[in-house]
């Protein structure tokens, strides 16, 4: 830390680098010295990406701030999918941090979450090369650079962040899970006397929700990916959403702010 006070903590998630749906600059070497031209999709998704740093930056006013990637960096090798860029990990992982680098560079302290292991692979080994690159934080209790779960002490407030969370094709029941892992929280403090978190931060399922309480919020945060073949099996209508999260020390409390970017539905066709 730079001996000044964090009153800012910015959280993104889900970025899935090497993804052919996922975050991509807008021209990539490859290995053996071809260019990835991204696609429509990947554009848009990098202006989104670009214009949530500028609202981030200019929400801040120059204020310190911490960076967290609460999981799922990279796409990977998964599935037996045909959606990647390609099955080098080595060059999703630098895609990822030729990335995130700038905005770790700004920030007092980067933190790294571990996402699913289909994704960054066994014990999250992908997360962990990422995150000694760009010298996340250590996890004191294992020396690692990226970690399961993080308790931040900031401000008033307890935070704790994980990566996955319970997932439902039902706008209806989008809070349920939410509200399960708010539930478990007290329980688990209270049954061992223990300081319950007050903000609870999942990701895994590419859509916001925030869900409040008195004294504990849940909020999930959204992803910059598109649809894959496998979310249009499993959900055919409802669309991702794209953005990331600003915890924001203000006064005596801890303020919630997201940036949220809706997919585009296909155009319509219109019969003759």
């Amino acid at each position: 830390m730079k001996g000044c006070k964090i009153q800012n903590l910015v959280v993104i998630s889900d970025t899935h680098f090497g993804s052919t749906v996922g975050l991509c600059p807008p021209e990539f070497e490859l290995d053996d010295g071809g260019f990835y031209k991204p696609s429509k999709l990947q554009t848009a998704l990098w202006t989104l990406w670009s214009d949530f740093w500028e609202w981030a930056y200019n929400v801040m006013h120059g204020e310190p701030f911490a960076l967290v990637h609460n999981g799922d960096c990279i796409d990977g090798d998964h599935h037996d999918t045909t959606q990647i860029i390609t099955r080098n990990i080595e060059v999703q992982e630098r895609m990822a941090v030729e990335v995130l680098k700038p905005h770790v560079d700004r920030s007092e302290l980067y933190f790294h979450i571990r996402g699913t292991e289909a994704h960054v692979g066994k014990s999250g080994q992908t997360e962990e090369r990422i995150a000694k690159q760009l010298k996340a934080v250590k996890d004191s209790s294992t020396g690692k650079r990226s970690r399961w779960e993080l308790w931040l002490e900031f401000g008033p407030e307890l935070v704790h962040f994980a990566h996955h969370i319970g997932t439902t094709t039902s706008t209806a029941y989008e809070s349920s899970a939410v509200m399960r892992e708010m539930t478990n929280a007290f329980i688990e403090a209270g049954q061992f006397g223990q300081r319950f978190p007050t903000i609870l931060v999942r990701s895994h399922r590419h859509r916001y929700i925030e869900v409040k309480v008195p004294h504990c919020r849940g909020v999930v945060t959204p992803c910059f990916q598109g649809r894959t073949s496998f979310t249009y099996r499993i959900d055919r209508l409802r669309s991702p959403m794209f953005g990331g999260l600003i915890l924001r020390l203000k006064g005596d409390g801890v303020q919630i702010r997201e940036r949220i970017y809706e997919a585009s539905r296909p155009e319509h066709v219109i019969l003759p």
